[in-house]
């Protein structure tokens, strides 16, 4: 297809240097520059200002004519300067192409003709349009002072893309608490909500609107903060008092959220929220893998692996971890109760356990608990405890 598009089709939709003059542009733009030279600067004004109401070219010139083509796996865009029925052509083109050669149909409901100066194309989650501002201006190096963003392709976060992403972290209007993070560490709840934005973030760095994405970082941070309040029983003031920072990123300060892990004879492990830039930059590059937020590189199976207790019983003595392949086997319990450490990986959604050696074998050996199960908040308490032992070596 590649091959077809950029062999048959590009040559044959591709024609002029450039587009002829607008006869109505130059004229104006004449008679503007004749009253100046006179001394009727005001009726010059305003003859200039009415050139810029008008498109400097003949947009509708049938001797230019532009195809581009660009594919992502199954997604393709063509952009055509050009009549509405040669873009039907060249869509009817590709149709039998795809049929003839590939054994393959061109979805109607997908393959849509728009006019990008009054609709929008959709490609890979952005919106495709024309910018179009008159009052946008740009001085060159001849010293000519020209509009210079209009018919420029503009890419923008779709509306519609954004209300879901918010809609993900609200009931009805409201930002709510994520009750599935109700047992995750303050560590985890911070960092897996930046993890979540800065991706959407870099994702949409290319749309000229990005700063729309403020909306949804107001909308995570009251998720936020609320999901923290509800697992401490604490005020969203109280939140912002115990974990509020200024955060400096690229010499823009920015206000934010971090928590600080102190660890004995290693840097501290740090999660943020707050410090994602919001500027538009055309030129990014967008990041196969998410920046992370912490140093150190240890994950949170490896701070649990740190405390060195059983999450069944708090013991201490060899600690091992426990795997699950996937978490739809922790559910493959028909007819009988659950044990106490499938209820605990469910509600944690981990696949992994920190286990004693006892309480190891009798899970693998699929008879009761040994030892005495401690609850799950004095699991929490353990944990609390040896942050506070780390935090009192470090001082």
């Amino acid at each position: 297809m590649d091959t077809f598009v950029e062999t048959v089709l590009i040559p044959k939709y591709t024609k002029g240097v450039k587009r002829r003059p607008n006869p109505e542009y130059e004229q104006l733009r004449h008679k503007s520059q004749r009253r100046r030279q006179r001394g009727n600067v005001e009726e010059a004004e305003a003859l200039r200002k009415q050139t810029q109401s008008l498109p400097s070219v003949d947009t509708n010139d049938p001797e230019y004519r532009r195809l581009k083509y660009v594919r992502y796996a199954d997604d393709f865009l063509l952009g055509f300067i050009g009549p509405k029925s040669e873009a039907e052509e060249i869509k009817q083109e590709l149709r039998k192409f795809l049929q003839e050669e590939l054994k393959l149909e061109l979805s109607e409901a997908k393959t849509l003709i728009t006019h990008a100066k009054s609709e929008t194309a959709r490609f890979l989650g952005y919106e495709v349009v024309t910018l179009q501002d008159d009052q946008k201006r740009y001085k060159f190096q001849n010293g000519k002072n020209r509009r210079n963003i209009n018919g420029r392709i503009g890419l923008q976060v779709p509306r519609d893309i954004l209300k879901a992403k918010c809609h993900r972290y609200k009931k009805g209007l409201k930002a709510i608490h994520r009750v599935e993070m109700e047992h995750e560490s303050d560590f985890t709840i911070i960092s897996t909500y930046q993890l979540e934005f800065r991706g959407i973030a870099n994702y949409y760095r290319l749309a000229h609107n990005m700063h729309t994405l403020g909306e949804l970082k107001w909308v995570m941070e009251i998720s936020l903060t609320k999901t923290l309040a509800h697992k401490f029983k604490m005020s969203v003031p109280k939140v912002y008092e115990k974990y509020g920072t200024a955060l400096t990123v690229q010499n823009k300060k920015y206000k934010g959220l971090q928590v600080t892990i102190p660890r004995q004879d290693k840097k501290p492990l740090v999660a943020t929220w707050g410090g994602v830039s919001l500027s538009w930059d055309i030129q990014a590059t967008l990041e196969e893998q998410p920046p992370k937020v912490y140093h150190g590189g240890h994950s949170e199976l490896v701070q649990r692996l740190l405390a060195g207790y059983c999450e069944l019983c708090g013991s201490t003595d060899e600690v091992e971890v426990h795997h699950v392949r996937a978490m739809k086997d922790l559910h493959t319990y028909p007819g009988r109760k659950k044990p106490e450490w499938v209820k605990r990986m469910i509600a944690l959604k981990r696949k992994t356990m920190p286990l004693c050696r006892t309480c190891h074998d009798d899970v693998h050996a699929g008879r009761p608990p040994t030892r005495q199960i401690i609850k799950l908040t004095e699991v929490q308490a353990l944990q609390e405890a040896k942050t506070t032992i780390l935090e009192s070596r470090m001082r």
